[in-house]
């Protein structure tokens, strides 16, 4: 994987990113927003990026298509239920619910990720 920075930078630039977009969304885009995007919707992408770059230098795998399909597993899941328990699915509820999950796998995936290269990389 082709990458200029090393593991630990991929994460603060994620860090980092979340916070400029998240100063940027209070400074400039206080009343233009749209209501329905987050800030971690956005950032997600650089999450990914950093997911992918910290397993690959750490563990030479790339586990960031192992954890896409897994999203894929879970979206399938979601409409199961919401198709067949709930007896209600509608598009637009479906994509949301489906996206805030994968955003919060995401980041959670990332700080766990991160904290065990670090543990495994500190000697």
């Amino acid at each position: 994987m082709l990458t200029l920075f090393n593991w630990p930078v991929t994460v603060f630039i994620a860090l980092i990113l979340l916070i400029v977009l998240w100063i940027i969304k209070q400074v400039f885009f206080q009343n233009h927003w749209p209501k329905n995007i987050k800030i971690t919707d956005i950032a997600v992408v650089f999450a990914w990026w950093s997911i992918a770059v910290t397993t690959f230098e750490v563990w030479h795998i790339n586990m960031l298509f192992p954890v896409l399909l897994m999203f894929v597993v879970w979206g399938i899941a979601l409409a199961l239920y919401q198709g067949f328990i709930r007896e209600n699915f509608v598009t637009r509820r479906f994509w949301t619910i489906w996206w805030r999950i994968s955003t919060l796998a995401s980041y959670v995936i990332l700080i766990g990720i991160t904290a065990y290269a670090y543990f495994i990389t500190r000697t």
